[in-house]
This record gives structure tokens, sequence and C-alpha cells, in this order.
């Protein structure tokens, strides 16, 4: 299974419908991406950041969690903040 669509898969698992992912392998550099989810109004960037490391950890081996460079924790609000 491509590498993307694994950690896409997992993240799954944790933020169903209707958060969203978004993921992209940075021409090879590693993936980058966001999650956007209601889950995180309230909560601190770490615990955020915790969240998400804590489901891949759980299902990528530590080659593969070295492909991930940056996933971003973001509000719909925040998110929306961003692209207006």
């Amino acid at each position: 299974m491509e590498i993307v669509k694994k950690v896409e898969a997992l993240l799954k698992e944790v933020f169903p419908p209707p958060d969203k992912i978004d993921l992209e392998d940075d021409d090879g550099n590693g993936i980058i991406g966001s999650v956007t989810s209601e889950r995180f109004v309230g909560m601190e960037t770490i615990d955020r950041v915790h969240m998400i490391w804590d489901c891949l950890g759980k299902g990528l081996t530590p080659q593969e969690r070295r492909r991930v460079v940056l996933i971003v924790a973001v509000t719909p609000f925040e998110e929306i903040a961003h692209t207006s």
C-alpha cells in the first residue's frame, strides 16, 4: 500500500467524515498535510499533535513514520480563517 494511502487510512479510523484529511507526498521529500476536525476545538496544539501521532504510531513502522514530515491539526473555524 502506498504510504500516503496507509497514513490516510489510519487517520480516517480516528477522524472519520465529516472530518477532513488532506495529505500529499511532497515530491518524495515526505508526507505533509492537515487534519480538520471539530474534536480539536478547545485543545492545546501539543494535545492535537499527540492525538495524530498516537494514531500513526500504532499503525506505521518506524521507517514509515520517518516519512511523515508535518500534519497540521486545525478546527473547521481555523481552516476557514486561514483560507479567507
